[in-house]
């Protein structure tokens, strides 16, 4: 629950409270509708808090209980009104929630500038839409990092089951920055067993960086594999589009690094973006090596920045080309990787086959990252049925407005099915874009 979240509940109290400042309101009624005002309130935050309920949902059915705890409700003018305005919100939600995988289609034919798609059918690439302009990454960058993992447990410079104390990924974690993907992380390697001596092992760092998106755990992999080395991998993979690698992580606290004493936000912003992309790099990586050293203790705060600065840090976040993710899938659903590489990568981004029994029995490989931002929502995937065709996708989408985020993620997930099993719908897609 953000700021506003809190701001908003309080409000709702404190206006509840202020009226019996009023002697002749301290009625007995009135202390009543009080306390089950406060009541449902303290219940949305016990299930926000406590039970990691999402604090819209939790707040809808607090309002939907403070209609229903209200006296004047059971009236048939207020019966009438609840019910057209229930019966206008089932529609809408509807509208809202039904799987529409048409939506994504149309967002991508009517936002060219912010948009990029890659579809390749057995090594040939079929769709390629805006596909050879740089955009953010976001958490899709690890899949570059996890593959120079995997090259360097090939070339014997780490080992997988080398043990990582807790503590020296923690120095690297900001609470509220990866969408509680570590705690998550954290707790599937508890039940697992996986903790031992409060220690982990290196692949289930690289799987927490896959499989949760940890921060953390991306920023920790960057210092130990070395900057250098997974920009000099990019080169040698022939991604041409790509930029340079430093600690996304990191870069969150970089905001804080340079604010002054009574600088504005407006300031603070126009400072953040006269910033070279150099300088800003160099910043980050600056930042996580005292994070690394314990200069810097991002444990003691929470993250809470505001979704202006959010856009700079987004925006600046490391971008590369959708070809650029489409070559580099094929580079791994081909096995053109060395042999213990090739396992190792397939083994961190194969886990929808772990999650998901059921995709056995259609497919025999599924490998896939995203990545978000509260403006940013990508995906790359690559996919081998169980006939041998293969398919790699990449879509990459920029500058999105709070509904258009909900809508695409909503819909996502029914377009890449029917785009993986629909022949006419691929031919459908292919169209409209090209058109």
């Amino acid at each position: 629950m953000n700021i506003y979240g809190w701001i908003g509940l309080l409000g709702i109290i404190f206006f509840t409270l202020i009226p019996f400042l009023n002697k002749a309101q301290r009625t007995r009624e009135e202390f009543q509708k009080a306390i089950v005002t406060i009541g449902i309130i303290s219940g949305i935050i016990i299930a926000v808090l406590v039970f990691n309920i999402n604090f819209l949902i939790a707040f809808l059915f607090g309002v939907l209980a403070m209609i229903l705890f209200d006296r004047k409700t059971y009236t048939k003018k207020r019966l009438t009104i609840y019910g057209v305005t229930t019966l206008i919100a089932g529609i809408a939600a509807y509208a809202l929630l039904r799987d529409n995988p048409n939506y994504v289609i149309q967002h991508l034919k009517e936002n060219p500038e912010s948009s990029s798609f890659y579809f390749a059918e057995n090594g040939e690439p079929v769709i390629t839409y805006q596909s050879t302009v740089r955009r953010p990454l976001a958490s899709t960058v690890k899949i570059l990092i996890a593959v120079e993992y995997a090259m360097q447990v090939e070339e014997n410079k780490i080992q997988k089951d080398q043990s990582i104390p807790l503590g020296d990924l923690n120095r690297f974690y900001w609470k509220n920055t990866d969408g509680g993907g570590h705690e998550a992380w954290l707790e599937a390697v508890k039940q697992d067993r996986g903790i031992q001596n409060n220690e982990v092992t290196l692949h289930d760092v690289a799987k927490g960086m896959i499989t949760y998106s940890s921060n953390a755990n991306t920023d920790y992999l960057i210092n130990l594999l070395g900057i250098d080395a997974i920009n000099q991998r990019k080169t040698a993979l022939g991604l041409t589009q790509h930029e340079d690698i430093y600690p996304i992580g990191s870069a969150l606290l970089i905001p804080d690094s340079i604010q002054k004493d009574g600088m504005s936000e407006k300031e603070l912003i126009k400072a953040l973006q006269k910033l070279s992309m150099d300088d800003y790099r160099k910043l980050a990586q600056s930042i996580s090596l005292q994070m690394k050293t314990g200069e810097i203790n991002a444990n003691e705060t929470t993250f809470d920045s505001s979704p202006a600065v959010q856009r700079v840090w987004s925006d600046r976040l490391i971008g590369a080309s959708a070809n650029d993710y489409g070559k580099l899938l094929a580079l791994i659903s081909n096995d053109e990787l060395p042999l213990n590489a090739a396992e190792t990568i397939r083994d961190l981004l194969e886990w929808p086959m772990q999650l998901n029994e059921e995709n056995y029995k259609k497919y025999t490989h599924i490998g896939s990252k995203g990545g978000s931002t509260l403006f940013v929502l990508n995906n790359a995937m690559y996919v081998e049925n169980l006939k041998g065709d293969q398919y790699e996708f990449v879509i990459l989408l920029n500058n999105l407005k709070f509904h258009e985020h909900f809508l695409l993620r909503n819909n996502r997930n029914s377009f890449e099915r029917k785009l993986l099993n629909d022949a006419d719908f691929r031919d459908e897609v292919r169209e409209a874009l090209l058109n």
